[in-house]
């Protein structure tokens, strides 16, 4: 059910939805509530609802409000062989073979156009996204987010809680978005989404989909993974949890390919085209890595300091997301879950994505401060009682709110600090031993596991020459972090 009420806090009306609705939404219009019905099966699995979204219309009010002004949009017009084939042909996942399409779908989040004759429903575990037309109530399409590979440059990720420290490196695996929150904008009349990675996977008495690399069930070719005994070490990849559904391509008694759930970053996706335009890639480890206030808590959980303890699961769990028009650009505030805080991207041009800001304000020196953030909401100064913006996160695990202030001005202040976009490493991977800056610049050197190598005052070059192959981050005394590739 949806239950209504007033902002004194007295009940106007309750109308019931599809089973267990897990997100709720208002059209920018004011016309209509939506809610992503999850349909979570029971634990044994003897039951399972039809995942959906129902539609209520609001727009005689909310205090006469009946069943009659819901409707409920159900996925059964893929439960037919051949749209269930065609679904999975393209990347879909479906989890359960004994489930119908609709009954393992699970609508998790919502984002609605600005014109609020769209909406787009993020189906979790499924790796996909479900498109709503909100003229005629009816569900467009569903397609596939694909795949992120994180054996390539720039997509590493640290996945041992076992060996003492920050690796954060490219493995043999292939990595499912699996979004969570969604948000939407529109660039030039396209519409983009963005997604918050978290991953999530099927994990009941009835069913389960969790293993480990260094499961002893789980089997990789050998012709593929002549490596298998040194990934299966529990200080490199075997604590690692994958799926045991995908991978095994061709039916046999071992594993072709390595599925973990979660790529640990956020995505934008052309969703008039559904092609993916840009992923934070390694971003998110690399700065809470390299970010002094917090790095002694590097993949932390939310219920205990430490260090690393999420490197073998989900990492920094991106959860939430929304988006903000300030000073004539376009930001995408992504709230990290497990580790905390709020990463900021400027993303007016999705084309060109730049890293802003992130802040915490989670304690490092004592189990304190702001932890697990589940929901995260832009208020402008035009919706502001005080004529400011701020960005609200919900902490779900110390039940708190974190409250952030943004000065529009300059943006930048205690609060919010947007990084200068006039700092550049060429060429990049480097050429003849040393990469040039485009301007001067007080910058250190780590490489990937976070030790410093080298460090320079008023530089316009580095040297490289005697540096490893391998991938770099390059960070000014102003914030600005750069990677740089040395071959």
């Amino acid at each position: 059910s949806v239950v209504f009420f007033d902002t004194d806090g007295e009940f106007l009306s309750q109308v019931a939805v599809g089973a267990l609705p897990d997100n709720i939404s208002f059209t920018p219009d004011g016309t209509k509530v939506l809610t992503a019905n999850e349909g979570q099966p029971n634990n044994d699995y003897s039951i399972d609802p039809e995942g959906s979204v129902s539609i209520i219309d609001i727009t005689s009010g909310v205090a006469t409000l009946q069943d009659s002004n819901v409707t409920t949009l159900l996925f059964t017009a893929y439960n037919t062989p051949e749209a269930q084939s065609a679904l999975i042909a393209s990347g879909v996942r479906k989890l359960k073979l004994t489930s119908t399409m609709s009954q393992d779908f699970e609508p998790e989040y919502i984002t609605v156009s600005a014109d609020s004759q769209k909406a787009w429903v993020t189906l979790q575990e499924n790796n996909a996204i479900a498109e709503i037309n909100l003229a005629n109530s009816s569900i467009s399409e569903v397609w596939a987010l694909g795949t992120k590979d994180m054996n390539a440059v720039g997509n590493g990720f640290d996945i041992s809680d076992n060996n003492g420290e920050v690796l954060i490196a490219n493995w043999p695996i292939k990595s499912y978005y699996i979004p969570d929150a969604v948000a939407n904008y529109s660039v030039g009349g396209t519409n983009f989404i963005i997604t918050a990675n978290e991953g999530d996977e099927k994990e009941y008495d009835g069913f389960e989909e969790r293993t480990t690399i260094g499961a002893g069930s789980f089997n990789l070719d050998p012709a593929l993974f002549p490596q298998a005994q040194m990934l299966k070490q529990s200080y490199n990849a075997g604590r690692m949890r994958v799926t045991n559904l995908n991978g095994n391509t061709d039916g046999d008694a071992d594993f072709e390919q390595i599925y973990s759930l979660g790529s640990r970053s956020f995505s934008i996706f052309n969703a008039d085209t559904k092609a993916i335009v840009y992923d934070s890639g390694d971003d998110f480890e690399m700065y809470t890595a390299l970010t002094p206030s917090i790095s002694a808590i590097f993949n932390s959980d939310h219920e205990a300091n430490g260090l690393k303890t999420r490197s073998r699961a989900k990492g920094p769990e991106p959860e939430g997301v929304t988006v903000a028009q300030l000073a004539g650009k376009t930001f995408a505030f992504i709230s990290l879950e497990r580790i905390g805080g709020v990463m900021v991207y400027d993303v007016t041009d999705p084309n060109n994505v730049t890293f802003t800001d992130y802040k915490n304000s989670r304690s490092v020196s004592a189990y304190a401060g702001d932890h697990g953030p589940e929901g995260i909401t832009f208020i402008s100064a035009a919706d502001s009682p005080d004529d400011k913006n701020y960005v609200i996160v919900a902490n779900e695990i110390s039940g708190t709110l974190s409250i952030f202030e943004i000065n529009t001005t300059n943006l930048s202040n205690e609060d919010f600090t947007a990084a200068p976009k006039t700092f550049a490493v060429f060429p990049n991977p480097s050429v003849n031993g040393i990469a040039y800056f485009n301007r001067v610049a007080d910058v250190e050197v780590y490489d990937y596991s976070g030790k410093l190598i080298k460090s320079a005052k008023q530089a316009l070059t580095i040297d490289t020459s005697k540096m490893a192959t391998g991938i770099y981050i390059v960070k000014t005394s102003e914030g600005i972090v750069k990677k740089l590739i040395v071959k």
